[in-house]
């Protein structure tokens, strides 16, 4: 089975680590992990933050031949459907915001994986321990990107203004 292409754009949350002011990288068991798939199977391929200057696609590093998002596969930008009211952060580089998908999509349970994405908007949640910052990192993500940095409620009205919100 195969992803689908959708119409509309969709819209959805999704969290990074920000460090120098660029998206990049996940989270695993509540730490910031560049990039774990791409480790396993290709060592020497460096972590690139999220371009700036255009959207992002989606690859598969798996060399399974395939175009990324593939439903048996967890290639593609992921993204939730729902912001939770207090956003998880797990380590002090998270960050959280919104997220334009298009192309094929992958639907899933709680949320999608997307061909292509761009980031929208960032949610003004800050880090607790992130004493050294002081929130900086946010503001630094959100310049960088050119993109607003809203309390919740304005994100999510804000998000819905660019495409589907699915919740």
């Amino acid at each position: 089975m195969s992803a689908e292409p959708v119409a509309e754009p969709l819209v959805g949350f999704r969290r990074w680590g920000a460090r120098r002011g660029l998206y990049s990288g996940i989270f695993v068991a509540g730490k910031f992990v560049p990039n774990p798939a791409l480790g396993m199977v290709a060592p020497r391929v460096m972590q690139m933050p999220w371009p700036t200057d255009y959207d992002r696609e989606a690859k598969c590093f798996a060399l399974r031949g395939h175009d990324a998002p593939f439903r048996d596969c967890n290639c593609g930008w992921a993204a939730y459907y729902e912001l939770a009211m207090q956003p998880e952060l797990p380590a002090i580089e998270c960050v959280w915001g919104a997220v334009v998908a298009w192309g094929r999509i992958v639907e899933c349970e709680t949320g999608f994986r997307s061909e292509f994405a761009r980031p929208l908007a960032l949610l003004d949640h800050r880090h607790p321990d992130d004493i050294r910052e002081r929130g900086r990192r946010l503001d630094n993500a959100a310049e960088a990107y050119a993109i607003p940095l809203l309390a919740r409620e304005e994100l999510l009205a804000y998000a819905a203004w660019h495409g589907e919100v699915r919740a």
